[in-house]
C-alpha cells in the first residue's frame, strides 16, 4: 500500500465527496442471522488475505483472515474540521454543488453528517472530533471507481475546468481547518428497511434541491448514531462473531432506517477505532425512544454477559444530524 498523506490539492479534490464501495455486488439487503452464524462457524483458521481496494493510502491495507465476515457493502467517508462559525457556509457549498450521485450504478445511501450533542456531551472547540463527515454507502467499489473517473466527478469538482478547481480550493481554504481525513470501511451485517413512502428527501436529477443561505444550518433529514470500538489485535474475528450472533429487533423499531457494522479498511486506524456501529434513524426522537426501550436494554444486557475482553477501553459514541440525505430505492 502507498504511504503518506496526499498533497493538499488532490486531497481537496477528493475531499468534497469521497465515496467507495464493496467487493460484493447484489448482496441481499438483509441476510438471515442464522445463515450468517452458519457462514462464520463453517470457516476455520485460514491463510491471511488482503482486502480488495486501492483508493488513498490506507485503502486495501486491512489484513483479514478467512474466518472474518465478508463485506456486504463498502462505505466511504471524509471527515472535516471547520473554522469557527463556518458550518452554514460549508453546508451551502454542498447543497449547491452539481452531482448525479443518486443516479449512479451501485449507489445506496449518502448524507452529510453534522456533529451534535450526544451521549458524550455537546461538541466543544477543544475536542479532537470532526465537525462534519460525508458518508456514502455503495454496493461495490466498481460504482465508486466509475464515478470518480467519469464526467459526474468532474461536474461535482469545479466542472472539470482548471478555473473551477482553483476556485473550489480557495473556497475550501476559507472554510476548512486543515486537510480533510478520508476513512474507508467494509460494511458488515447490514439491516435495512425499505425507503419510507412519505420520505421528503428525494433526489432531483441525482442530487438534492435544498435552498441554503449560508447563514442558517440546513434542516436535518436523519439522525445518525455511531459507537466506535478499539478492537484488540487478534480479536477481530471473535468481535465479528459476537455481533453476528446478537439478537436484535432494530428493524421493528419505529423510525429505524439502517444499521451496518463498519470495519476500517486500514492496516492501522489513525484514531484507533477499527470498528464502529452505524445506525440511521428518522430523527432524534426515534433514536431516544429506542434507547429507552426494553429491546435496547435486552441487547446490552446480553452483551454484558460476555466474559472475554475484545476491545480496549469503553466504546466511544458520537452523534450526528444528517443533511442532504439520499437513498436508493433498494434502501441503504
Amino acid at each position: 500500500a502507498r504511504s503518506g498523506t496526499p498533497p493538499h490539492a488532490s486531497s481537496e479534490m477528493s475531499a468534497l465527496h469521497l465515496h467507495a464501495s464493496a467487493s460484493l455486488r447484489g448482496a441481499p439487503v438483509i441476510a438471515p442471522r442464522a445463515a450468517r452464524r452458519a457462514n462464520v462457524a463453517a470457516r476455520g483458521p485460514m491463510p491471511i488475505v488482503r482486502a480488495n481496494a486501492d483508493i488513498m493510502s490506507e485503502v486495501g491495507t486491512a489484513v483479514l483472515t478467512e474466518g472474518q465476515l465478508k463485506a456486504e457493502r463498502y462505505v466511504a467517508s471524509n471527515r472535516f474540521k471547520l473554522q469557527g462559525g463556518k458550518g452554514p457556509t460549508f453546508e451551502k457549498r454542498w447543497a449547491e454543488r452539481k452531482s448525479r450521485l443518486a443516479n449512479l450504478d451501485g449507489f445506496r445511501f449518502f448524507t452529510l453528517m453534522r456533529r451534535v450533542e450526544g451521549m458524550g456531551g455537546p461538541p466543544s472547540s477543544t475536542d479532537d472530533e470532526y465537525d462534519y463527515v460525508s458518508l456514502t454507502i455503495w454496493e461495490d467499489k466498481t460504482g465508486f471507481d466509475a464515478w470518480r473517473t467519469g464526467e459526474a466527478f468532474k461536474e461535482a469538482h469545479g466542472g472539470g475546468t482548471l478555473f473551477g478547481f482553483v476556485e473550489m480550493l480557495v473556497s475550501s481554504m476559507m472554510v476548512l481547518k486543515g486537510n480533510p481525513k478520508p476513512a474507508f470501511y467494509d460494511g458488515l451485517l447490514p439491516v435495512v428497511k425499505p425507503p419510507p413512502e412519505d420520505v421528503k428527501w428525494k433526489s432531483v436529477g441525482g442530487w438534492r434541491d435544498v435552498p441554503a443561505d449560508g447563514v442558517n444550518p440546513l434542516e436535518p433529514d436523519v439522525f445518525v448514531a455511531m459507537n466506535r470500538f478499539k478492537v484488540l489485535p487478534g480479536k477481530e474475528e471473535a468481535f465479528e462473531k459476537r455481533w453476528a450472533a446478537r439478537e436484535s429487533s432494530l428493524e421493528d423499531m419505529d423510525g429505524f432506517l439502517t444499521f451496518v457494522m463498519l470495519r476500517r479498511d486500514a492496516l492501522n486506524a489513525e484514531d484507533g477505532y477499527n470498528y464502529s456501529t452505524l445506525t440511521v434513524w428518522r430523527d432524534r426522537a426515534a433514536f431516544d425512544a429506542w434507547r429507552a426501550s426494553s429491546a435496547n436494554s435486552k441487547a446490552h444486557a446480553s452483551a454484558g454477559e460476555e466474559k472475554e475482553t475484545l476491545w480496549a477501553g469503553p466504546p466511544s459514541p458520537v452523534m450526528y444530524e444528517g443533511v442532504l440525505a439520499l437513498l436508493s430505492e433498494k434502501g441503504a
